[in-house]
Parts: structure tokens; sequence; C-alpha cells
């Protein structure tokens, strides 16, 4: 019998996520018939799928890809090291050995298990994380990926972004696969739990059309 694992975050109050927002359109507390819930989501919070318009106007939304782009078929390329992943910049050299000789899907998971080291509740999540050196992306690029997921923030650059704005070129995975159509799958976890090298990915945004990018229900099928 199939499982379906879970690699969703939790939608919850966030540090991260100040304006997100819970609440009760409709409460039997106050005497209603029906319970309706609110809330307020950006289209890059929590678990979610990047399309290129987040980078540059007039580029790629999200009614360019149809959902078999980025469903499907999926290889895990375990990038752990057996130690501390603080701070570590992952090269092309780790990918190649990790990848081995495997064909690839057209989906790839990149697991670090960083979720399992340090709490995503945590600015230290973002501030120390494990990264993408830049000739990992550039290799990356080269396999023509419909889709990558990660388990850790994989550009270096993110840290700066509590204290000042940061631009798509200094993010490189936004411009070197996501602007060439490897859509990017960001803030997920539990790799450790699929437990093979390969499984089907069942990546469910909502149906908001031209969108820049959306949350998503991120599952496994194994």
């Amino acid at each position: 019998m199939a499982r379906y694992i879970d690699l969703t975050w939790p939608i919850e109050e966030h540090w991260r996520y100040p304006h997100f927002e819970r609440g009760l359109i409709s409460s039997f507390d106050d005497g209603k018939l029906w319970q309706i819930t609110k809330f307020t989501l950006g289209s890059h919070w929590f678990s979610h799928i990047d399309f290129p318009l987040h980078t540059g106007k007039g580029l790629n939304d999200s009614n360019c890809y149809p959902l078999e782009h980025y469903n499907g078929m999926a290889s895990v390329v375990d990038l752990r090291t057996g130690s501390s992943l603080k701070n570590h910049a992952f090269t092309k050299d780790e990918l190649v050995k990790a990848i081995g000789d495997r064909k690839l899907e057209k989906i790839v998971l990149i697991r670090s298990d960083w979720d399992k080291e340090v709490s995503h509740m945590t600015r230290e999540f973002w501030l120390d994380a494990p990264y993408l050196a830049e000739d990992a992306i550039d290799y990356l690029a080269t396999l023509s990926l419909n889709a990558i997921a990660f388990d850790f923030p994989q550009d270096y650059a993110i840290r700066p972004i509590f204290d000042h704005p940061v631009s798509p070129d200094e993010q490189k995975t936004h411009t070197a696969l996501l602007r060439k159509g490897t859509l990017l799958v960001e803030y997920v976890w539990n790799f450790d739990q699929i437990g093979q090298d390969t499984c089907e990915i069942i990546c469910m945004p909502l149906r908001l059309d031209h969108i820049d990018g959306c949350p998503v229900r991120f599952v496994a099928k194994v």
C-alpha cells in the first residue's frame, strides 16, 4: 500500500511572516449556524512554489506551467555529510557525488535534513543555513530540470534580507534556475521520511491565475 508523506510546513504564527493572520468570519460561539475561517497569506510564505514572475516584470507566471511540469516522479539527492551543516556551502563536486551514475527525474528533491539540526521557527534556520555554492547552481542549471525542492534556504544571499532588501540577481538560484524554467519549491521538510531514492511528488498550489508564486501542499507518495 502506498504511503503519503507530508513535506509541507505547518501554516502558523511565525516571526518571519508577521502579517499572517488567522481568524473566524463566522463562529458557533457567536451564535452562527456555520463556522468559517479567514486567513491572510503571502504568495511566498511557508511552503511555496516560485514562478519566474517572482523575479522580473513580464516573466512567466503560474499559467505558463501545467501541473505536469512540477508533479510526477522525483529523484532525491542526499547531500548530508554526517556532521553539522551550519554555513556549509554545497559544491558541484558534492552534487555530482550524490547523484552518481543515476539518470535524474525531471523533479529533484535536495536533501540536507537541516530542519532536523535547526528548527525552522528560529532565525538561525536562515542565518546559519547551508547553501548552494555558485558552481553547484551552475551545474544544476545544466540539467534542465522542471523543478527543484530544497529543505534548506538555498541562497547564501538570503541572510541580509532581514536587514535590507536583497535583489533576485543576488540570489542566484532565482536567476540561473528559476528564470530559465526550473521552478523552485522552498521551505519544505521531512525528506528523511521518504526512505528511498525516488518518489512520486504531488505539488498543489491554489488555483490563482497569473501569480508569481503560491503556498503549496507538497506530498511524497512512496
